[in-house]
């Protein structure tokens, strides 16, 4: 399963072996849920359901997105649904998780492009930032309102699925603190804040800006982070990370090579 499932490793150090509900992502759970299918079958069929309610969301905004519909549109009944996600919270978290692993991924591979770490966390949030990533706006406003919502009864299985994320930041901060280029923290701790920040800024382009006024941008969101952090970056240093329309294009076939479910590294939004 390894070679048709590029995640499977990597869903397992990051939301554990599954040998609780609570620990594995949503690989794990759909095995366990699953009333004896084989792993593969298992896991094949939940991508069909989450597939299918990624289509559902885009094609109706969120407005008609229940377990009833999600099945009907994965063509299998209620029945079969149940026995591999709980419900209609579970299944967005999932999505939440699928976004993350990808999103993750593709940016630990943009940052190593560069050999100076503050330039790394730089190239990070300045790619996972890139509004040419996520270009299905209606989409993506209704994820960002439908993660919302389960974030008031299930947020701490949200938060779980962020992890990917929070490491990748980790991972990035972790040498800038070493070598006391910024101020002294733990680094996940001030990943944590950074992903805070990513998340409020995702939230304000999509759903508009929670304080009125016209979004943050992209630019002035990467020095607030990097200040905040105690970095001091000369003007434009930015740019250089800017990517040309050839590696958006990529990044976004890389998306759907890794995951199969996610259609561009943000989207759905993290």
């Amino acid at each position: 399963m390894t070679e048709r499932d590029p995640l499977l490793a990597e869903a397992a150090t990051w939301y554990g072996d599954g040998r609780s509900p609570e620990a594995g992502d949503w690989r794990s759970r759909v095995v366990g849920h699953s009333l004896g299918d084989a792993t593969d079958k298992a896991v094949e069929r939940g991508r069909a359901l989450i597939a299918a309610a990624s289509r559902l969301i885009m094609r109706s905004g969120g407005a008609d997105f229940s377990v009833q519909n999600v099945a009907t549109e994965a063509g299998v009944s209620l029945r079969i649904l149940y026995r591999h996600f709980t419900g209609r919270d579970d299944l967005l978290v999932a999505l939440v998780e699928e976004t993350n692993l990808v999103l993750a991924r593709l940016v630990r591979e943009h940052a190593k492009r560069f050999s100076d770490p503050l330039d790394r966390l730089g190239a990070a949030l300045f790619f996972a930032t890139d509004a040419r990533q996520h270009t299905d706006a209606s989409y993506n406003a209704a994820m960002t309102r439908l993660i919302l919502s389960v974030s008031v009864n299930a947020g701490e299985a949200v938060g779980r699925a962020r992890r990917p994320l929070i490491a990748a930041f980790a991972a990035l901060i972790r040498p800038l603190v070493d070598a006391k280029c910024i101020e002294p923290g733990d680094p996940e701790e001030l990943a944590g804040t950074i992903t805070r920040c990513y998340l409020a800024f995702q939230n304000d382009r999509y759903l508009g800006s929670a304080v009125g006024g016209a979004p943050l941008a992209q630019e002035r969101f990467i020095r607030f982070c990097i200040r905040g952090l105690g970095a001091e970056t000369p003007p434009g240093w930015e740019e250089r990370f800017r990517l040309s329309e050839e590696e958006i294009e990529i990044s976004r076939l890389k998306s759907a090579e890794i995951s199969g479910v996610i259609r561009q590294p943000g989207c759905p939004i993290p």
